[in-house]
């Protein structure tokens, strides 16, 4: 028995000694958590303290820029800082109740130390910051006994704080300038091609515009059967949003914010992912960051948050399965203001989402007869009765239709064979879902000469249905693959060129369709047709694109020709056997990060790969097994730092972009690639931590890189906050540019005009002339001149335009070379120019192509156009032929011009302004008004005048009438003008005094801040077409105009009401509407214009401060422009609703004080990083200047 006690003890001590291990180790873990509880306060503290710091200079830029302004990310920032301070507050409580000896007096300011302080001027830091500061101090004399109360709760304490601090810090890397600043403000409307309109679409577009106007209605549907044109009413609707400025019911009247389209991505098979994609499109559209993004719920949130208070149409075509609108971010209940239209071919899934239906009905046979003649014309009397019947197996669908019909138009083929194949339809299996429809498509297929047309629409159907496919990237792709093979010196150019045919033939037989100027799509039933085509002359080309949850195999990678993985998640495999592969798209996959060593090794026939938005670090070695590769895209994939040398093994390549990426040199290995073409990169600000890091003697651009392209047609760099590093090699790149002979496009920035003369006097292919295009030495250019920022919102971009010419001339100096290449200019930038006082200083009689300028801040400019200078220059030119001032312009703003007298000086040219159709003034204090009648006479083609801030305007148009002589006639001028707004104009009296004046065109008009404009009599007599009148409530009580004028024009009216909107989470459970559906289980529920890669009013109702409802209906804000008008006190009579009063935002600050923000700024962050609590580099030192 005594033998058994040795081994009884070592058993409980072992029994014992695991329990009392784990007890320590918790206890010791404890123990650290206490003694870490300092530090990890004092990091908190820091973040709080770095948060606000930001904030506080994001602040300050808005306060000195009259031109930008906060974007609704801000309100998200604003609410998650909010969330953190609350937390931070209750760590702070909490803290005192576990040390409640602890002193909570606030000390001086003197005692803060550490504290960062932007400004000595600046409110001390808030009570709970200042009691943390102090509770820092206490812990360093005392710490709590162990197994004690508060031992454990500062232990949790200290847990706590370190989650804390981690989301704050999370928060602090997303104040920044470039996410909570804004220039101008959101496109309202992105105008949808719609073909085939139709009188009896335009009656349910008017259903559609009377369910949006009921307050009471959220979710509209739109149901038919395939091919009945649900699209187009849907585009319709969409494009009469962007024409009309109010919605009306025939009592309340509201102004859209903005209207988002989607086109519902049928493709991907798990609703996750749908409801994914759905999101990335809505915040693409509303320009929200997604980088920081990392879950479906975080994205429903923020645009939840960003929607919350606007008035947003969301119009969302070819819905094929449902969807918890709540769960994209789209909240009934929450968003007030909001409306989703939807369009689908199921009945059952329309009315179990939506609150209201239009369904569209097939045509009747005159409806029918009607739309095919519109299309085919006349049809002869010998095909009356075959004709009738090739209708009537239309079924009364507009699509099919319309494809027969363009058919017949352009072909030879007999009627009765047509009729046969349309007749045949329902016999095909593989298109019998279609409808109707698929032999149709498939007929205009067959018929497409030559075979490359085919192979070129059949390029298309490798992109998702929903998917918007830039014009330029698609006939890049069909050079790639040879589909269009030119012999031509300038091979890129004449693809080009051949591509425009391609692109016209197929939209004009709608095979594809236009979704705006520049950007195509295929419409989704040509697509399934088109996957089940052989490609002509290659019976083995296999395409594959995602379909119905399709599991990619090994088997499918060895057989493909031709893959589409766009925005897919597919986990790639190691080393696929593809050595058929000939095109690889891979773009749109922020999850793709790593690519296996060896994946490209058996790929030696790929002649286009696409990586666009992928979030790869690197490319691997196996690249170099690309032998045969002609189009390389790798722009904005913003984590790649470096090409590998491998990448010199491209000897084929002709195109390369590397534009938003992190690569902060041109690696020499492209000095290799003697094929290339095009040649794409950018050392923009997306790239400044990237380039901050750049060794002092690593330059942007190489030397002897760019002489070695000789092949180079199409050279772009983008510049941005790297100004100084651009500067010091840009002349050589000059030099380097100017010995290639085959440039036909440039988008590039001059660093002086020294070094645009250099290239304009030494380029040869500047001076070469024996070009196919005019009398234009390149064919486009993007050309700008120094570096400066600009205030205003107005783009140079030109829709329509081939071919874009662009000078943007952003500093002073001679003028000659920029003279040379203003010929040549569509569209002209002058920004800061300190000497010229005219733009006839520019030979504008040489501009015979420019249709775009904006003019900004050039202090002594007295004359857009002085016929004095004119005439002069006139002598000295010795063409045989001159043509007039500025004849095809057909845009001009003018911004900020604090001397501007006049447009116009002197006699006006017959011809000139003739094609001006916008104008624009903004900030031209000097002004006393804008036309005489000669000028207004000349601007026979005006539709929209827009004045603001200029504060001594006293007429629009200046009438001379003297003792002796009558009236000057004006029915003749500004008979086209459609649209009229006035902002801020303290002195403006009147429009004209003219009784003669015919605004026959006028559809909308616009008048604020104008308080001594009390005579409209005169203006508003003969506006028939007038649709809205915006103005404030409290001047429209002091106009002069008869009971039966206001009662008239009483109708259209839309009142401007100037108010801060609600904070976030404003509106109680019990203001928001609720689902009047039963069904549902949830309770019814720049970059720039080449960055293609395939992505390629309403009426308001016043709620007062109780939450009732007055009877008059207004906007609830109107900011154009990003500017923010002055306060607006209104003071409506007893018909209309009571005023408010809002603040309005500061105007521009000075310079001086801009710099001296910074400088706080940078002081401040540094003192955080002294503290050792936050490491900040130095690119995040903002520049006002910049930011603003």
């Amino acid at each position: 028995m005594p033998s058994l006690i040795p081994t009884l003890i070592v058993q409980s001590a072992s029994a014992v000694f695991n329990p009392c291990k784990d007890f320590f180790l918790y206890i010791n873990g404890k123990k650290h958590d206490i003694e870490d509880l300092e530090d990890n306060l004092k990091k908190l503290l820091v973040e709080v303290i770095a948060i606000q710091s930001r904030k506080n200079n994001i602040d300050r830029i808005l306060e000195g820029s009259v031109s930008k302004e906060k974007n609704d990310e801000y309100k998200i920032v604003e609410k998650q800082i909010e969330v953190i301070h609350k937390k931070f507050t209750k760590f702070i409580t909490k803290y005192q109740k576990v040390t409640t000896d602890l002193q909570s007096a606030v000390p001086e300011r003197d005692a803060l130390r550490e504290l960062p302080v932007l400004d000595a001027s600046e409110e001390l830091p808030d009570q709970d910051t200042l009691k943390a500061r102090k509770m820092i101090d206490e812990l360093q004399k005392r710490k709590p006994k162990i197994l004690t109360r508060n031992f454990f709760k500062l232990a949790q304490l200290s847990r706590d704080i370190v989650k804390l601090t981690k989301d704050a810090r999370e928060v602090r890397d997303s104040v920044r300038p470039e996410n909570l600043i804004v220039g101008k403000k959101l496109e309202v409307v992105q105008v949808q091609h719609a073909d085939n309109d139709l009188p009896l679409h335009s009656r349910y577009v008017a259903d559609l515009v009377r369910y949006l106007s009921d307050q009471n209605v959220k979710r509209i549907g739109i149901t038919g059967p395939v091919g009945v044109g649900k699209t187009i009413v849907l585009r319709k609707l969409n494009n009469q949003l962007e024409n009309t400025t109010s919605l009306s019911d025939g009592n309340n009247s509201f102004r859209l914010d903005i209207v988002i389209w989607i086109t519902f991505p049928r493709e991907l098979g798990r609703k996750e992912m749908i409801v994914e994609r759905i999101q990335d499109e809505i915040m693409e559209r509303l320009k929200l960051n997604q980088e920081s993004c990392n879950s479906v719920n975080q994205k429903a949130f923020i645009i939840s948050t960003f929607l919350r208070e606007k008035r947003y149409i969301v119009l969302m075509d070819q819905v094929s399965s449902y969807i918890d609108l709540n769960d994209v971010g789209l909240k009934e209940e929450d968003h007030l203001y909001g409306k989703v239209v939807i369009a689908s071919s199921n009945k059952k899934l329309i009315h179990r989402m939506m609150d209201q239906v239009v369904e569209i009905k097939k045509l009747s046979g005159s409806e029918a007869k009607t739309l095919f003649e519109n299309i085919y014309g006349k049809i002869e009397a010998d095909h009356n009765i075959i004709a009738g019947r090739i209708i009537e197996c239309c079924g009364g669908l507009p699509l099919l239709i319309t494809l027969v019909a363009k058919y017949l138009k352009d072909t030879k083929s007999s009627w009765y064979d047509v009729k046969r194949i349309l007749q045949s339809d329902t016999e095909s299996d593989d298109l019998l879902s279609l409808g109707g429809v698929g032999n149709a498509y498939k007929m205009v297929y067959e018929d497409l000469k030559p075979n490359y047309m085919k192979k070129c629409l059949l390029y298309g159907a490798l992109f998702p249905s929903e998917h918007k496919i830039h014009k330029d990237y698609l006939v890049e792709c069909w050079m790639a693959e040879r589909f269009i093979d030119i012999n031509d010196t300038r091979r890129l150019r004449a693809t080009r060129d051949r591509g425009v045919t391609v692109l016209k033939e197929l939209t004009d037989k709608y095979l594809l369709e236009w979704c705006s100027d520049n950007y195509v799509k295929m419409p989704l039933y040509c697509r399934k047709v088109a996957l089940k085509q052989k490609c002509p002359d290659d019976e083995n080309c296999v395409i594959w694109v995602p379909w119905d949850n399709e599991l990619l195999s090994e088997e499918i990678w060895m057989k493909a020709t031709r893959m589409s993985l766009i925005c897919c998640n597919s986990e790639l495999p190691e080393i696929p056997g593809s050595s058929n592969l000939s095109t690889l798209l891979l773009q749109r996959n922020p999850e793709l990060v790593t690519i296996g060593a060896l994946f490209f090794h058996h790929m030696r026939n790929l002649l286009v790969l696409d990586l666009h938005k992928t979030g790869i670090i690197t490319l691997p070695k196996s690249i170099s097994s690309l032998v045969n590769l002609i189009s390389l895209y790798l722009n904005n994939c913003s984590q790649l730092a470096k090409l590998p040398a491998e990448v010199k093994g491209l000897k084929k390549l002709e195109l390369l972009d590397i534009r938003g990426t992190s690569i902060p040199s041109l690696p020499d290995e492209v000095g290799e690639m003697v094929c290339l073409r095009c040649l794409r990169l950018s050392f923009a600000q997306i790239q400044c931590e990237c380039n901050s890091k750049r060794n002092e003697g690593c330059l942007m651009i190489p030397l002897n890189i760019i002489c070695r392209l000789q092949h180079l047609e199409e050279f772009t760099v983008e510049t941005g906050c790297c100004n100084q590093g651009w500067s010091n090699i840009a002349d050589q790149v000059v030099n380097e540019l100017a010995s290639l002979n085959k440039l036909t496009t440039l988008s590039f920035r001059f660093p002086s005009v020294h070094s645009l003369k250099k290239f304009v006097n030494d380029s040869k292919s500047w001076k070469d002339k024996n070009t196919h295009w005019e009398n234009n030495t390149l064919r486009s250019f993007r050309i700008s001149i120094g570096f400066s920022e600009t205030k205003h919102p107005y783009s140079l971009d030109f829709p329509g335009s081939l071919d874009e010419r662009q000078l943007r001339f952003l500093t002073g100096g001679e003028t000659s070379s920029v003279k040379e290449v203003l010929k040549q200019a569509s569209a002209f930038e002058l920004v800061g120019h300190s000497s010229v006082e005219s733009l006839s200083e520019f030979d504008l009689e040489t501009t015979g192509a420019l249709k775009v300028c904006v003019v900004e801040c050039c202090n002594k400019l007295l004359n857009i156009v002085d016929s004095d200078k004119t005439d002069e220059m006139r002598l000295d030119i010795r063409e045989e032929t001159v043509g007039n001032v500025l004849q095809c312009l057909e845009k001009l703003h003018l911004f900020d011009l604090l001397s501007l007298q006049s447009i116009w000086k002197g006699l006006v040219f017959p011809g000139s302004l003739s094609k001006l159709k916008v104008l624009t003034l903004f900030g031209c204090p000097e002004l006393t008004d804008i036309f005489n009648h000669e000028l207004a006479k000349a601007l026979s083609s005006l539709e929209h005048l827009y004045v603001e801030n200029c504060s001594k305007i006293v007429d629009i148009v200046k009438v001379e009438i003297s003792d002796t002589q009558e009236q000057a006639d004006m029915s003749d001028i500004l008979h086209k003008v459609e649209m009229v707004e006035l902002v801020n104009l303290p002195e403006l009296q009147s429009i004209c005094r003219s009784t003669s004046l015919n605004w026959k065109s006028l559809r909308k008009s616009v008048i604020q801040g104008c308080s001594k404009l009390t005579n409209l009599s005169l203006t508003l007599s003969n506006a028939e077409k007038l649709e809205t009148i915006q103005c404030e409530a409290s001047w429209w009580t002091t106009i002069q105009l008869s009971d039966e004028e206001k009662q008239h024009f009483g109708r259209l009216l839309c009142f401007i009401i100037m108010e801060p909107p609600p904070a976030v989470g404003a509106y109680s459970q019990g203001e928001s509407s609720s689902s009047v559906r039963s069904d549902n289980p949830q309770n019814s529920n720049n970059i720039d214009s080449q960055t293609y890669n395939g992505d390629n009013m309403p009426k308001e109702v016043i709620t007062s401060s109780s939450g009732s409802s007055n009877a008059f209906a207004t906007s609830d804000i109107i900011a154009l422009d990003g500017a923010v008008w002055p306060v607006v006190q209104a003071k409506i009579s007893e018909d209309f609703v009571t005023s408010k009063t809002v603040a309005h935002a500061k105007t521009s600050a000075e310079d001086s004080e801009v710099e001296s923000a910074t400088c706080q700024l940078s002081c401040s962050e540094e003192q955080l990083c002294k503290n050792g609590s936050v490491k900040i580099h130095s690119s995040e030192m903002y520049s006002l200047t910049n930011a603003s």
